[in-house]
C-alpha cells in the first residue's frame, strides 16, 4: 500500500512507429494518461533505446523501413536470454493489418500482443494496467490546448502525407515496388490513426494492384492520381 507521500511511478512507454503522424498522435494520448514517452522511427532506434534502458510497454509497429517488428521482437528477447538480469520487456504490436496469420506470426516472434490501427484509448489503458499497473482516467486536457493538438495533428498529417505521396511517384517511376509497399503500408496507417477512410480505401487498392505485379501498373497511376486529389479536397478543407 502507497504512503500519502509515496508518488505513483510513471510508466515508461517506447513508441516504435515510422510514421510521424502516429507518433505525434499516440505520445499524446500516453501522455495524458501519465506515461513517460520515448519515440523512435525504426527496430536499429527501437533496440539500442531497449537496450539503454528498461521500459515498461513496447508499442511497437510491424513494418518498419529497416526491418520487421517482428525481428525486433526477437532480438529482444535474444538480449534477455543471453543477460538473465535484464528485465523483461513487454512488446505489443501494432498494425494495420490485424489477420489471424499475421497476429500468429508477431506472437511466435516473442511479442506478448497485438493491437489493431488505429490503437483506441481503451486498449492502451487495458494494457498499462496489466503490463505497468498503472491505472488512469484520461480526463483530458483543456478544450483549448485539445483542439491545438487536433489542428497540429492534421496538418501534420496533411504534410507528411503528401511527402509520402511524391515519394510514392518517384518510386512507381523507377519501379522500385518494395519501397511502393512500404510507404502504402505507412500512409494507410497514418490515415487509419486519422479517420480518413477515404485514402484508407485507396490504400488498399494500392496494396492490391502492388500484389498483382506488372498487371496493375495502369490500376497504380490512376490510384495516385486520386489519392493526390483526395489530399487536395483535404487541404481545402482544413
Amino acid at each position: 500500500m502507497q504512503s500519502a507521500h509515496t508518488q505513483p511511478q510513471v510508466p515508461g512507454v517506447l513508441l516504435v512507429d515510422d510514421s510521424a503522424t502516429i507518433r505525434y498522435a499516440i505520445q499524446n494520448r500516453l501522455q495524458r494518461l501519465g506515461c513517460q514517452v520515448d519515440c523512435v522511427a525504426d527496430g536499429a532506434a527501437a533496440l539500442a533505446a531497449i537496450r539503454a534502458r528498461p521500459y515498461g510497454l513496447v508499442l511497437l509497429d510491424c513494418f518498419l523501413p529497416d526491418m520487421p517488428g517482428q525481428e525486433v521482437a526477437r532480438q529482444v528477447r535474444h538480449m534477455e536470454q543471453q543477460d538473465p538480469q535484464r528485465p523483461y520487456t513487454p512488446l505489443i504490436g501494432i498494425s494495420g493489418e490485424t489477420d489471424a496469420q499475421h497476429v500468429q506470426r508477431c506472437l511466435d516472434s516473442g511479442m506478448d500482443g497485438m493491437l489493431g490501427k488505429p490503437l483506441q484509448t481503451q486498449a492502451i489503458r487495458r494494457l498499462l494496467a496489466l503490463w505497468c499497473d498503472h491505472e488512469s482516467e484520461d480526463e483530458g486536457d483543456a478544450a483549448t490546448a485539445e483542439e491545438q493538438h487536433s489542428r497540429d495533428l492534421d496538418q501534420l498529417f496533411l504534410q507528411t502525407t503528401r511527402n509520402d505521396l511524391q515519394a510514392l511517384e518517384q518510386a512507381s517511376l523507377s519501379a522500385d515496388r518494395v519501397r511502393m509497399v512500404q510507404l502504402a503500408h505507412r500512409m494507410k496507417g497514418a490515415a487509419l490513426t486519422m479517420g480518413r477512410l477515404e485514402i484508407v480505401a485507396l490504400l488498399d487498392c494500392m496494396e492490391e494492384a502492388l500484389r498483382a505485379d506488372a498487371d496493375g501498373q495502369e490500376a497504380i497511376g490512376l490510384l495516385l492520381q486520386s489519392l493526390g486529389s483526395a489530399l487536395q479536397a483535404r487541404s481545402l478543407q482544413a
